[in-house]
C-alpha cells in the first residue's frame, strides 16, 4: 500500500492510473498535506474532470477545507475551469462557504479570465441552493 505522502507526488505527475491503483489498493482519498490541502484541492486546481471523478468516486470530500480554509470550489473558480466548478457544485460544494480572509468562490473567481462565466454558475447555485 501507498504512503500517503506518496499519493500527492502521482497527483502532479498526473498520473492518474497509478494514483487511483494506490487509492484502491488503500490509500486514503481524504490525504492532505502539510498545508491541509486536499487531493480533491489539487484535481480541481489542475482542471482534470476524470482525476476529479475518480478522486469523487474513492471518497474524496468535497468540503475539505485547507488550513486556510480554502476549498476545492474555490480554486477551480479562481482557475476558471468551469466544468470542474458545475462537478463540484453537483456533488455539493458550499458556495458560500469563506477561508479565513472572508474570500469565498465568487472572489476567489475574479482572478479569472472567464469570472462572469463562473461567477454567473456560482450565483445560480447560490439562488437554487
Amino acid at each position: 500500500m501507498a504512503e500517503n505522502r506518496d499519493l500527492f507526488p502521482l497527483l502532479e505527475r498526473g498520473e492518474r492510473d497509478a494514483l487511483f491503483a494506490a487509492l484502491d489498493a488503500g490509500g486514503d482519498a481524504k490525504a492532505r498535506d502539510r498545508w491541509g490541502c486536499s487531493l480533491l484541492y489539487y484535481a480541481a486546481a489542475k482542471g482534470d474532470p476524470v482525476l476529479l471523478e475518480g478522486l469523487l468516486e474513492r471518497g474524496a470530500e468535497v468540503e475539505r477545507a485547507s488550513d486556510a480554509g480554502n476549498t476545492p470550489l474555490m480554486i477551480a473558480a479562481a482557475r476558471g475551469h468551469l466544468q470542474i466548478v458545475k462537478r463540484l457544485l453537483a456533488a455539493g460544494a458550499d458556495v458560500g462557504h469563506s477561508n479565513r480572509w472572508g474570500f469565498d468562490a465568487h472572489k476567489w473567481a475574479d482572478w479569472c479570465p472567464n469570472a462572469a462565466e463562473i461567477q454567473a454558475e456560482l450565483f445560480a447555485a447560490a439562488q437554487s441552493g
